[in-house]
């Protein structure tokens, strides 16, 4: 019987960062473009498939079907990748899967879909998210905080997660912290980082700087009259 490689093995299971680990221990020349592949996993659980694309060039040997599965999820293609290719696509697909059930006013089953990304990957931040907008819908504020701070210990970085997580504390009463993590998402949506980097890139010049405040008041008024709404972080 054939032993399987098992950083393939790790790869399929959606492990990409253990791959990694493992590859460099051992001095893998594989190394570099596992990271490559974590970088493009990353992007996109963020939803930035054009950057998912970018850093699947070259990664064909590692994983061969990755290109055709970013093509299929960028155009809502999702069904072809529920039940087949490694773990991390499956995930993202349930989480397409979720949103359009909400989208469509079916809460259970896009509960369902959001668990089920999340049995394949507990570390997908945006299953997180949208379980979250969820439970704050049904009015399980505590529950939503503990979904969102989960993601953002993933991904520190997805405007979604703070957005949402303001709208949270909003209804907590916690002016406080909703305007950081609205100030926080804000800065993200103008600024969004890279996948293979953290945080927002540079510092913005003055008149961005002035749109930022601006809208960042904008959407603080919003919250406080209680007229804003959850982002779907589909």
């Amino acid at each position: 019987m054939e032993e399987r490689d098992p950083v393939q093995e790790a790869v399929h299971e959606g492990k990409i960062e253990a791959a990694y680990a493992r590859a460099l221990a051992e001095n893998d020349p594989r190394a570099p473009l596992l990271r490559q592949l974590a970088d493009a996993k990353k992007a996109l659980y963020r939803r930035d498939i054009g950057e998912a694309r970018r850093l699947a060039e070259g990664l064909e040997a590692l994983l061969p079907e990755l290109k055709g599965a970013l093509d299929d999820l960028a155009a809502g293609r999702y069904p072809n990748w529920l039940e087949t290719g490694p773990a991390f696509i499956r995930a993202e697909a349930w989480v397409q899967k979720g949103v359009e059930a909400a989208l469509a006013g079916q809460k259970e089953a896009a509960g369902e879909a959001f668990e089920r990304a999340l049995g394949l990957d507990p570390a997908h931040p945006r299953a997180l998210v949208n379980r979250g907008n969820l439970k704050l819908e049904r009015g399980e504020v505590e529950a939503a905080i503990a979904d969102y701070q989960a993601a953002l210990s993933l991904d520190p970085d997805l405007a979604d997660a703070h957005h949402n997580l303001a709208a949270a504390y909003k209804k907590k009463g916690d002016i406080d912290r909703m305007v950081r993590h609205l100030k926080r998402a804000q800065r993200l949506r103008l600024y969004p980082p890279r996948a293979g980097g953290s945080g927002a890139a540079g510092r913005p010049p003055i008149y961005a700087r002035f749109w930022f405040w601006l809208l960042l008041a904008l959407f603080a008024y919003v919250l406080l009259r209680g007229l804003g709404g959850v982002s779907s972080g589909s």
